[in-house]
């Protein structure tokens, strides 16, 4: 009877998820999407499109696209990179989004516009009807290679303006054999208030992920090997919106240090209580929740078990529930909730979150609203031709009784 309710509790959570192509035009190849929403029903996603690739495994000539919907219905889509200088390899990589309750929404990703191989981070703040409001550099300098940037946005923006959109851009900086993480902090679309470094300076440093509250400091994670042995934990630490000031000291976020620690995800709702979630090695997905002081909800508990999970990904509602991410072999996206205790009881069951098993479903994004609206972007390649295509789902939600919001509820 326990496994005909859980099954039939999945059910009704997935019924409800509404798939549709993200992306308006199919033709080439378009991979690594990033999802993001706000309290008012607004979807944003961004992916890197190749529409006239030859080859899709050759991401040389790929653009940067952003596609918006509210209440899951398509407002505009609009490419956002310039393309680069003839007759070289230019490319435009690993784009990230987000919102602020107002619908600006800032993009991110790594550009190499002449085709060198060496990247700087592109960022552009776009209005609700798609008007590119500001756009520039969020690395300062642009020795050595700056990439897998990733992006978080002040959802009520600056508190003198709340018209002014916020955000904290993080990449990994490359210098030579030297890899830290760096961050920059925007007070309005083009005011840079700081850019530090965020990890230490000391070991290598990989793979940053960033969440921002209303009060607008940056709660950073990332790789972390300060002491350069190899072995990574997931960095923790919170900047001060003024002026990267380190609110929060550097420390780790898994309790667990035997193992490799990859890939972290953060999420963080209105009053900053936030979620970080990893992959531990061969052990699975693991996430641990804390409150908007930074005191730990819990230990760390296991999102899934499966040895060949991967890509971690999550969201925060206000109540600080969560839904965590993952992919399974690299060929389907999965995901589940946790209460702010770690707990499963009435969150979204574990199941596939996909609109088919079929073929290759990866790269598996995830958001959620402050009501608890889940929505996902993934890569499709579920006929087997190699081509993606970047797939949206909106509608779920995370509890296991299958519940929707209606968007008059949220107004």
């Amino acid at each position: 009877m326990a496994a005909l309710a859980t099954t039939l509790a999945a059910l009704l959570a997935a019924v409800n998820v509404t798939w549709s192509a993200a992306n308006s035009v199919a033709t080439g190849d378009q991979d690594d999407p990033a999802v993001a929403m706000n309290r008012y029903g607004r979807v944003a996603t961004v992916w890197e499109d190749d529409r006239d690739a030859t080859d899709p495994a050759n991401n040389n000539h790929s653009d940067i696209y952003l596609r918006e919907f509210q209440d899951g219905t398509p407002v505009f889509e609009k490419k956002l990179s310039a393309g680069g200088t003839s007759g070289t390899n230019w490319t435009h990589l690993n784009p990230d989004v987000g919102l602020d309750d107002d619908g600006n929404a800032v993009v991110v990703w790594a550009e190499d516009a002449d085709g060198n191989a060496y990247f700087n981070i592109s960022y552009r703040v776009v209005s609700p009807t798609g008007t590119v409001l500001a756009s520039g550099q969020a690395n300062a300098n642009a020795a050595g290679n700056q990439i897998v940037p990733k992006v978080a946005v002040d959802p009520d923006g600056t508190p003198a303006d709340s018209s002014a959109t916020a955000f904290t851009v993080v990449w990994e900086d490359v210098q030579g054999t030297a890899y830290t993480i760096r961050a920059a902090g925007f007070t309005t679309k083009t005011t840079k208030a700081y850019e530090v470094a965020a990890s230490q300076t000391t070991g290598n440093h990989h793979r940053p992920d960033v969440a921002v509250s209303a009060a607008g400091d940056a709660t950073v994670v990332w790789e972390q090997d300060a002491d350069g042995n190899g072995d990574a934990d997931i960095g923790l630490v919170r900047l001060a919106k003024t002026n990267g000031a380190v609110l929060l000291s550097r420390r780790t976020a898994n309790l667990d240090l035997t193992g490799q620690q990859r890939r972290p995800a953060v999420a963080e709702n209105f009053a900053g209580d936030f979620i970080v979630a990893w992959q531990a090695g061969a052990t699975g997905v693991w996430a641990r929740s804390f409150a908007a002081t930074a005191a730990p909800l819990h230990t760390e508990v296991a999102a899934t078990t499966a040895t060949n999970a991967t890509a971690p990904t999550a969201g925060l509602d206000d109540q600080a529930d969560a839904v965590v991410g993952w992919t399974i072999g690299g060929v389907d996206g999965w995901v589940r909730g946790l209460n702010p205790t770690g707990t499963t009881t009435g969150r979204l069951p574990a199941q596939t979150f996909t609109q088919v098993t079929t073929g290759r479903q990866d790269q598996l994004a995830v958001a959620v609203s402050p009501w608890s609206e889940v929505t996902a972007a993934y890569t499709d390649d579920s006929d087997g031709n190699t081509w993606d295509q970047v797939m949206l789902g909106v509608g779920a939600a995370n509890n296991d009784q299958g519940l929707r919001i209606r968007p008059e509820d949220r107004r």
